[in-house]
């Protein structure tokens, strides 16, 4: 598997070297992507883990010149609608996107999936979201705490906090009448989301047309 590189931050140093360990071909890596040209980029996909600046010139270039991508970027929500409309046009369109690769948030949205009818029976419960990362990371709410709120929307809130270097929590509070019931997710190490995005781009390498977040 060819792999090019959008995105140089920690993420992206990390996807290299993981990249290069499993024996992956690097074919590049850029933080701005401006001058590439992609018909004549040597690749197989594509992953962007860079800025939501760039994600719509990422998503054009990539698949209008028949390359894969994985978009591992947050923060451009209010283009998704159209850039994924566009991208069904396409003839054999190939693109992954997620705002977390980690396996522990599937088994999370199942929990929630699960628990939102019996949920809307407990009229004196509440719900809310704390999300709390790194303080480098600019987008709040996190990409992950709205997509699990679409997986639970009686949730009534979510709280975002930006301290030291913490990986990812996201913490879900269910709370009634003198009891609470907690559901957790802790991503002690960035490598979960390399790995995850890595086994995305294998995945999607071998579907002949898919638009869509991460199955």
């Amino acid at each position: 598997m060819r792999l090019f590189l959008v995105g140089r931050g920690r993420m992206g140093q990390l996807l290299a070297t993981l990249a290069q360990e499993k024996g992956y071909t690097l074919t590049g890596q850029v933080s701005r992507v401006e001058n590439i040209d992609w018909e004549s980029l040597p690749a197989d996909v594509v992953i962007d883990f860079s800025h939501a600046s760039q994600v719509e010139a990422v998503v054009r270039g990539a698949l209008h010149s028949g390359k894969a991508l994985v978009t591992g970027t947050t923060g451009w929500e209010n283009k998704q609608e159209a850039l994924i409309a566009w991208a069904k046009s396409l003839p054999a369109p190939r693109w992954l996107f997620a705002s977390n690769f980690a396996r522990g948030i599937r088994l999370m949205e199942t929990l929630l999936h699960a628990l939102k009818e019996t949920f809307s029976t407990y009229p004196d419960w509440e719900g809310v979201l704390v999300e709390t990362h790194h303080r480098h990371k600019v987008d709040f709410p996190s990409g992950t705490a709205k997509h699990l709120h679409t997986f639970f929307p009686a949730l009534k809130a979510i709280h975002s906090v930006r301290v030291g270097e913490v990986v990812g929590e996201h913490r879900i509070l269910l709370s009634g009448p003198y009891e609470t019931v907690e559901i957790i997710h802790r991503a002690y190490d960035r490598r979960v989301f390399a790995e995850g995005a890595l086994w995305a781009a294998s995945w999607l390498l071998r579907q002949g047309r898919y638009v869509g977040p991460l199955p």
